[in-house]
């Protein structure tokens, strides 16, 4: 089997410099910048092109001298969707090295090339492998032309089965239920990040906190984030009343809301946003919770004095 199996022939040839071979500890890429996914959602396409895993030269990082500076894996990623390394990989690797790669893609299938000694990358692909010295492209993506890409296209590989633990498949189906969010919702879930970005700008106070590390707004981590609450965590219903959300409605009373549950925490994190219509919202915000619940139980038809 050689690479060309796993793509089209007029596929695109990818490299990304890794400290490491794929395997079941660490099933997918990883990155430090966001600008690396925002380049291959734009750019890979699954099933037509592949992604090189090239070993680094540096030996603190790349422990294994039989990876360094070569050609190891051959693999096929998921690009629609930027996943958190830590819920990918091993406990062991990120406690080491994970946090230095907080974003990352999963892999979909995965080659590993004939070796050791594995293809030599300054061998193959000279040019290209020279793209990974640019300061500008460090932990970055290279790509392999013309003679480079077929020389890449014909080494042989052997196909390597990835075994996920159960939470990570969960997770992975998770987010990809995410990236099939009908456009409706996701459209709403860009304006709600944009309404939370301009609190936090306008208010000088709130802040947004998606990890431990963060408190700079970022509608990357604010959308996922929202469209998850609305489509798994509250399958489509307000947190407060349990109504029906109604992307797109033209009624303001319905309006979906990014709500805090504690407004006396700044932060609009994964524990304290709830989506909810703009009225419950509203309405809990400024009467408190408890006349809030009295409200619906009376709107229901019942008599709140005797609950």
């Amino acid at each position: 089997m050689q690479v060309r199996d796993l793509m089209k022939p007029d596929g695109r040839v990818f490299l990304k410099s890794v400290f490491g071979q794929i395997s079941d500890e660490w099933p997918c890429i990883s990155f430090s910048r966001s600008s690396v996914g925002n380049m291959l959602r734009q750019e890979f396409v699954p099933g037509r092109d592949i992604l090189i895993y090239v070993g680094t030269l540096n030996g603190n990082l790349t422990e294994d001298p039989e990876h360094r500076g070569r050609l190891i894996a051959a693999v096929v990623i998921e690009p629609s969707q930027v996943l958190e390394t830590r819920r990918i990989i091993s406990k062991n690797f990120w406690s080491n090295l994970g946090e230095q790669w907080p974003h990352a893609m999963a892999v979909l299938k995965a080659a590993v090339m004939e070796g050791p000694p594995y293809p030599k990358a300054h061998d193959v692909i000279p040019n290209a492998y020279r793209q990974f010295a640019l300061m500008e492209n460090r932990g970055g993506i290279a790509e392999a032309i013309g003679e480079e890409r077929a020389a890449v296209m014909a080494l042989p590989i052997t196909p390597l089965d990835l075994h996920l633990s159960p939470e990570v498949q969960a997770y992975i189906n998770v987010r990809a239920s995410v990236s099939e969010t009908p456009k409706s919702i996701r459209e709403e879930a860009t304006r709600m990040a944009d309404l939370i970005i301009n609190r936090v700008r306008n208010g000088g106070t709130q802040r947004i906190v998606t990890n431990a590390n963060r408190t700079a707004p970022n509608i990357s981590d604010l959308y996922p984030m929202l469209t998850r609450k609305w489509q798994v965590d509250q399958c489509g219903l307000c947190a407060l009343c349990g109504g029906l959300l109604l992307p797109g409605t033209r009624n303001k009373m319905l309006q979906p809301s990014a709500d805090r549950i504690d407004s006396s925490n700044e932060a609009y994190d994964e524990e304290n946003v709830h989506i909810t219509h703009l009225a419950c919202n509203l309405a809990k915000n400024k009467y408190g919770t408890d006349d809030f619940e009295e409200w619906l139980i009376a709107l229901r038809g019942n008599d709140p004095r005797n609950e």
